[in-house]
């Protein structure tokens, strides 16, 4: 949906994010000056919340699971944001845990997708953008795949979306194959119509996608690979082979797992690319549990404005373990990076304190980042799982 997140004077905008059950709200100014204004306990904890930024309502999905598990408490809660937040219907019960959640381009309609079973539900919504009903819920990899981790709607069509990250082979398993699932939802039925899944979708985790704001491209994180895909896109259909991908670690000679390509978001001027390398794998040192070596960074991409080929111009290292959101902030001026959990490393100096919390950086006129501040966040032994201001390409 067009528009830009909720606003306050002096050219402050909200932002939100979650530790455990507890939602927050943020404002955040042009220079990077972040304050926390509000708060608002959910149903339980909060694994992902989209925003309508046209009517001020954050859909906000809940569970008691979380990584790997499954949980047996699922919700989904309407919060008013225009004022002081609130909650503004009982929340509603979800099927399993949800772990993406966006809105279609009309907002008529909320998308949400599941892993752990693979499945989606699609949800109507009446004229003030409360939840109707629930039109269908569906399983089965034939039609969702396996891991679904996010859903989006597709530009100039009313199909949707499923990016599908599939799994690494295990001791107790063989792998289970990626791919990209375009889905036409009509009245209470869904249809496949189209997947991507080159060699089969094996070697294929993608995580998170984007769409161009204006050209026929797509973009795939593909988690398991630690790279970026581009991809051409005519008449509402992906190509079935990425024209190029590109490799995002600085140093894959030497992987720490788990090392995992993660959030994506395009610049809203089209020309740029950004894309986070995680790690949270530690070490004993002494008394201290400390970082392994992981890449903890955002990389930046240059789009070629003829061919959409991303070229890597920047990686800028994060001074936390694990960012598991990013959002492109004020206009397309900040970048906000949500570092997941509290950590240590060594340094020459000695062991040094990373806590949890927002890494802000400036976004010049040529993409590349520059660090404002680190505002950190009291996690105790949760974790700030999600984080989002509005302006990225999936509202």
């Amino acid at each position: 949906m067009a528009g830009t997140s909720p606003s306050l004077a002096g050219g402050e905008e909200y932002f939100f994010a979650a530790v455990g059950d507890r939602l927050i709200r943020y404002a955040l100014d042009a220079d990077g000056r972040m304050r926390e204004i509000a708060a608002l306990a959910m149903p339980c904890n909060v694994q992902y919340a989209c925003l309508d930024p046209a009517r001020a309502l954050l859909y906000v999905a809940c569970s008691n699971g979380g990584v790997g598990s499954r949980g047996d408490r699922h919700r989904l809660a309407l919060v008013a944001v225009d004022g002081a937040m609130r909650m503004l219907m009982e929340p509603i019960a979800l099927p399993h845990r949800p772990i993406h959640a966006a809105l279609d381009l009309a907002g008529h309609r909320l998308l949400i997708a599941y892993n752990l079973p693979a499945a989606l539900s699609v949800h109507a919504l009446d004229g003030k953008g409360r939840v109707d009903r629930c039109i269908g819920h569906w399983e089965g990899a034939d039609l969702v795949g396996w891991f679904p981790h996010q859903i989006l709607p597709v530009p100039g069509s009313d199909e949707v979306l499923l990016t599908c990250r599939g799994d690494d082979a295990t001791a107790e398993g063989a792998e289970n194959p990626g791919s990209l699932r375009v889905l036409r939802i009509e009245q209470d039925q869904a249809r496949l119509v189209q997947v991507v899944s080159p060699r089969g979708g094996f070697g294929f985790g993608p995580r998170n996608c984007a769409f161009h704001p204006t050209a026929p491209w797509m973009y795939a994180v593909l988690e398991r690979q630690n790279a970026l895909a581009m991809f051409q896109v005519c008449k509402g259909r992906i190509a079935a082979q990425p024209a190029c991908t590109v490799g995002m670690l600085q140093h894959p000679e030497r992987i720490h797992r788990p090392q995992l390509a993660g959030a994506l978001e395009l610049h809203p001027n089209g020309r740029f690319a950004y894309a986070v390398n995680r790690s949270h794998a530690v070490v004993p040192d002494g008394p201290h549990m400390v970082w392994a070596g992981g890449e903890n960074s955002i990389v930046v991409f240059r789009l070629d404005a003829r061919t959409g080929e991303p070229v890597r111009i920047q990686t800028t290292p994060l001074h936390g373990l694990h960012a598991r959101c990013i959002a492109i902030a004020q206009g397309g001026r900040l970048l906000v990076a949500a570092l997941r959990q509290a950590s240590q490393r060594r340094t020459d100096a000695g062991v040094e304190d990373c806590p949890a919390g927002f890494s802000i950086l400036r976004i010049g006129h040529d993409g590349c980042l520059a660090p404002l501040d680190h505002v950190a966040v009291p996690v105790g032994t949760g974790q700030l799982f999600w984080a989002g201001s509005g302006q990225d390409g999936e509202r």
